[in-house]
């Protein structure tokens, strides 16, 4: 792409004549011949500090936001939009040839989004998500590193699933995602907002910061789709650039509401009632947090002309997204897998998995260092107040000492309750299994769909689900 074609794209007259642009990107390690390198800073890294590199190693132009006058760098007043715009410029903005759906909250993004694929496929829909999991359609399956990915990463994805005949994109849009302008250049045909938990505070500094972020992705939507029952929801209401459309399953009045909710062994099932109109939905599913997940799905899949005749027949179909809820084991006793790594979270799975447990619940868990201190002992306390044995270990420790992350956690612990303490995350796991006995459930929350531990200054693979499966012999 001709270099003055991309950046008049962005507002900037340049006159750099047949240059060609071979990528954009904001990090030096991957500027090649031709790259345009955004100098942007980080939270541990100033791009600035390597302009210089990036122009020994071929970058054929410079966007910054500091005052620097040299020859190829050009300076902007917001380098992480530029950048944004930038990319979807390279790629051809590929966002406007798909129909693009943005989920954001605290917990359920990944579920949501994966029941709402699901029904969007079940209708004859080509779909597909980019989030937690990665970049995925019916054809194509990509990690991205992130759950919102960077815009370099975003929008050559993006550009994939258009060429690849994808209708509808839903996106897992983090606050960090939007702090740092990474979908800006989206117009989205809806937004969905799940709930606000404890969660990156570390980053953001406060929850109140932490949900402002959250709200700006309403200013670039055209319909919205609010939880009526989270303490948030007018403030995501408000940010709504069209009137905001409620979902409820606690007996509020809303466009979309959850009645006649039913929890039996097989599942959970319930009547969506929308302006006179209602349909039985039954899943297997458990607990609250699935009755959400599916309500503002099919909320969702109704907002994009799917009827709930044919949502419900979706449903029927069983839908697993790995590391949620995901059962890896059963026999005498149940193992589920879940990425719960919040209080409100692991309080929404021990919940559902207390209504079908038939003896006792343990619950193996831990929390990331240089995160969030402040959900560790809340954590604590819903593991001691809602399991009958908890297993306190490792989740992703970095370079914070786990012993301290443990006494963190052990402050929100009933000291009347059993709790084991094991740093060794796979001896954790094999602790808690040696202890079930029949009818019991074991819960190994934090880790999810991930394969990984992060361990002082290592990344070390590591699965849950294998641990589980190698240990019991059910590979």
């Amino acid at each position: 792409m001709n270099l003055d074609f991309l950046l008049s794209s962005v507002g900037i007259r340049g006159s750099f004549g047949k240059t060609e642009v071979t990528s954009v990107t904001e990090n030096v390690k991957k500027v090649k011949k031709g790259s345009v390198f955004v100098a942007v800073k980080g939270s541990c890294t100033d791009g600035n500090c390597f302009i210089d590199e990036a122009l020994l190693k071929g970058a054929v132009a410079v966007i910054t936001d500091k005052a620097i006058e040299r020859e190829n760098v050009i300076a902007v007043s917001d380098a992480r939009m530029i950048l944004s715009f930038l990319c979807s410029a390279f790629y051809s903005h590929p966002q406007y040839r798909m129909k693009m759906i943005g989920i954001t909250g605290t917990n359920g993004k990944t579920t949501t989004a994966e029941y709402l694929r699901h029904i969007l496929s079940f209708a004859g829909k080509r779909c597909a998500v980019i989030g937690t999991l990665g970049c995925r359609s019916a054809e194509y399956d990509s990690e991205t590193g992130y759950t919102t990915p960077a815009p370099e990463i975003l929008y050559k994805e993006l550009k994939k699933l258009a060429d690849n005949s994808v209708e509808y994109c839903i996106m897992e849009v983090s606050s960090q995602a939007l702090a740092q302008k990474r979908v800006a250049p989206i117009e989205f045909a809806l937004g969905i907002f799940t709930n606000i938990g404890t969660d990156h505070t570390d980053y953001h500094g406060s929850t109140e910061k932490y949900v402002n972020e959250k709200t700006k992705l309403f200013s670039l939507c055209g319909k919205t789709l609010i939880n009526a029952d989270d303490a948030y929801c007018q403030k995501f209401e408000e940010a709504s650039s069209e009137k905001a459309l409620l979902y409820s399953a606690k007996g509020k009045y809303a466009d979309y509401m959850a009645k006649n909710i039913r929890y039996t062994e097989d599942g959970v099932s319930y009547i969506i009632l929308k302006n006179g109109m209602l349909e039985r939905i039954s899943f297997a599913g458990a607990g609250d947090i699935a009755v959400y997940n599916t309500l503002a799905a099919a909320g969702a899949a109704d907002l994009l002309g799917v009827d709930f005749t044919v949502t419900a027949e979706a449903y029927k179909e069983p839908v697993q997204v790995k590391g949620r809820l995901q059962k890896v084991y059963s026999s005498d006793f149940t193992v589920y897998v879940d990425y719960a790594h919040t209080p409100e979270a692991l309080l929404a799975v021990l919940n559902a998995l207390n209504n079908s447990k038939k003896n006792r619940l343990i619950c193996v868990f831990g929390c990331g260092g240089e995160r969030d201190k402040s959900k560790r002992e809340k954590m604590g306390a819903v593991s001691s107040a809602f399991a009958d044995i908890t297993v306190l270990t490792t989740d992703n420790p970095r370079t914070e000492s786990p012993s301290d992350i443990t006494e963190d956690i052990l402050k929100g612990i009933d000291d009347k309750k059993p709790v084991f303490l094991e740093p060794d995350r796979k001896k954790a796991i094999h602790l808690a299994l040696q202890k079930a006995c029949k009818g019991d459930i074991v819960l190994i929350a934090g880790k999810g769909h991930e394969e990984y531990q992060l361990l002082g200054g290592e990344k070390i693979y590591f699965s849950d689900e294998l641990t589980v499966k190698e240990y019991l012999g059910v590979m």
